[in-house]
């Protein structure tokens, strides 16, 4: 069987062929530039001269239904119908941060970085949360036969503001949108929408504001500071309702660009809060991952995890 891995994300499509050593023909693509995800699978496979007999897929999205929306994407798909196109004999498609934590069931390997020191219990849940484009969240619970990795949407619960900015920052959003989430602040449009609410209006990518706060104090800074402060209660609370003792694995891009400014931010304060329970998070290790390709490896490593089978369909 050749399997072939997908990950799919808001703004990124990546390739690779899943095998005993592990990934090879690695490619990444933008997903603007495909009409479909099926257009661009096809143009991989060209490219790369390859007949896959079997993939799978990680897709920012919900998957529990036959038809996929991606989301914050324009790529949108029926499984069955993508099986029958591509001419595969197996398909599994599962949420991208599934596959992201997939990928961690070893947090420090792969050249995770520890962004706070901890010894969580092995038997433990592991939490993995990442602002990209959006903000995935998953975790892998222990099982006999390997881990169980949930698949939710925890990125779109309730904003909950901490102090007087945030406050402001909920009522302002307020007025734009019916529901503010925690992904609304705590992203790369997130990032954004927290410097234009600052700053009255004014607009910068994500990117700007990034490399703007690491070169200097300024209103970007202010942004990034306020987001990682957010990011450390959205940790806090997925990890306390989940019980994820044994560790918190952050990936995504967004934090990866912002790490040097991670010890002088707020985010270990707001997680390791002093709340009723904060006593709970006082060891729970946090890590970053700096891996491009831990979707990939989470999306191959998926076709083997015995809780996901009822998800494959075949030809």
């Amino acid at each position: 069987m050749t399997l072939v891995a997908v990950d799919v994300g808001g703004t990124n499509v990546r390739f690779g062929v899943a095998g005993e050593g592990g990934l090879s023909s690695v490619r990444s693509m933008l997903c603007g530039d495909f009409p479909s995800l099926q257009a661009a699978l096809a143009s991989y496979l060209d490219e790369a001269g390859i007949t896959a007999s079997a993939a799978s897929i990680a897709v920012a999205g919900p998957v529990q239904d036959a038809y996929v929306d991606v989301t914050n994407n324009h790529w949108r798909f029926d499984k069955a119908d993508l099986l029958a196109a591509t001419g595969l004999d197996r398909l599994l498609v599962i949420n991208d941060f599934t596959a992201q934590a997939l990928a961690q069931t070893d947090p420090s390997a792969h050249g995770n970085l520890t962004l706070l020191e901890g010894a969580g219990p092995a038997d433990a849940p592991l939490l993995v949360i990442g602002p990209g484009t959006g903000l995935g969240v998953s975790a892998l619970i222990p099982a006999d036969d390997g881990y169980i990795p949930l698949q939710g949407e925890g990125g779109h619960v309730g904003f909950a503001p901490q102090d007087d900015a945030e406050i402001q920052l909920l009522r302002a959003l307020s007025a734009e949108v019916g529901h503010v989430s925690a992904e609304h602040f705590v992203s790369g449009g997130g990032l954004e929408r927290i410097y234009r609410l600052q700053t009255a209006g004014h607009h910068l990518s994500a990117p700007e504001i990034g490399a703007a706060a690491v070169a200097g104090d300024g209103p970007e800074q202010l942004a990034v500071m306020t987001m990682l402060g957010i990011l450390g209660t959205v940790i806090a609370d997925a990890t306390l309702t989940m019980g994820c003792w044994r560790g918190v694995v952050i990936a995504g891009g967004v934090v990866a660009h912002l790490r040097e400014l991670v010890p002088d931010s707020p985010f270990a304060a707001r997680f390791r809060h002093d709340g009723m329970m904060g006593r709970l998070l006082a060891e729970v290790p946090v890590y970053l991952s700096l891996d491009p390709h831990a979707g990939l490896r989470g999306a191959a490593e998926a076709m083997r995890t015995p809780a996901l089978r009822h998800m494959v369909i075949t030809a």
